[in-house]
């Protein structure tokens, strides 16, 4: 792909686009390059590309995400004839909702996996909504095995949020230190330092499709679903917020539409008055 680079880069030179474009358009292009190299080109869909840019608003600030959402579009126009139905800041044109994964089918997916280290790395993501660039670059020391938590730290907003890790989690991520012994980086790929995303990228969609489910999905796709999960389960919005590391309501708020939530699971508050005790004057006039 190194060579279509290129070609995008004379196409560019030959064109309007002044020199600090050239170069911002094409550091962009090799950033996501980075990403999806060893991705089947069936996987880089509108809808990947699109939670690529998403994922990447939520951590740069808004014109830098415009910018390599503005060269991706043009990248693809270019070499591919390919027309992306997404806007620069990665949202679907027709604000087409995120791909999801039903419970059973998260299990599906996990049970595929016997590599301990991807295992937990997974299952972490999942528990907590995390994205893919915070589960890769979580220290042993952010874990807080006897109360349970993680520290999620955003460099970029310099700040960090505490997040609470179910039993079973703990139980297993357990087991992952009696076996890797991780010193430094929780998850440490080569010569210790943090995996990379497309590696991440890559386990999953291995076992995505050891699992037989034939979906779009790709990591992010995780965070997506444990938000609407959440959802289902009675989680308030506000606390979802929270978790998902979201500056505005109205991110999350686009769960909303997506879970379907029983409101008979739901306990009315009334229900723990005890109407026998003490007395009741009621008056219908």
């Amino acid at each position: 792909m190194t060579h279509l680079i290129e070609r995008f880069t004379e196409h560019m030179k030959s064109g309007k686009y002044n020199s600090m474009t050239v170069a911002a358009y094409r550091k962009a292009i090799f950033v996501f390059y980075n990403e999806v190299r060893d991705l089947p080109q069936s996987k880089i869909t509108d809808e990947f590309i699109g939670n690529y840019l998403i994922e990447l608003g939520e951590k740069k600030d808004k014109a830098e995400t415009i910018q390599a959402g503005k060269a991706l579009k043009l990248f693809y126009d270019v070499i591919f004839g390919r027309k992306l139905g997404i806007k620069s800041t990665g949202e679907s044109k027709d604000q087409k909702l995120p791909e999801i994964l039903s419970q059973e089918e998260v299990k599906r997916i996990f049970y595929t996996v016997t590599n301990i280290k991807h295992k937990s790395l997974l299952l972490l993501i999942y528990n907590s909504g995390l994205r893919i660039s915070e589960a890769i670059n979580l220290m042993v020391d952010d874990l807080d095995m006897e109360k349970c938590t993680i520290k999620v730290s955003d460099k970029n907003e310099d700040s960090e949020r505490v997040l609470a890790l179910a039993p079973n989690i703990i139980d297993y991520l357990k087991r992952y230190f009696v076996k890797s012994k991780p010193e430094t980086v929780l998850f440490p790929g080569e010569k210790g330092k943090p995996y990379s995303s497309r590696n991440v990228q890559l386990f999953f969609q291995a076992a995505l499709k050891k699992s037989g489910i034939d979906r779009n999905a790709t990591v992010h796709t995780l965070r997506h679903s444990y938000a609407v999960h959440a959802l289902e389960a009675g989680m308030d919005i506000h606390l979802l917020q929270y978790i998902l590391g979201h500056r505005f309501l109205q991110t999350t708020s686009v769960y909303n539409q997506m879970a379907n939530v029983d409101v008979s699971k739901f306990r009315n508050p009334i229900q723990d008055i005890n109407l026998n005790e003490g007395e009741f004057t009621f008056s219908l006039y």
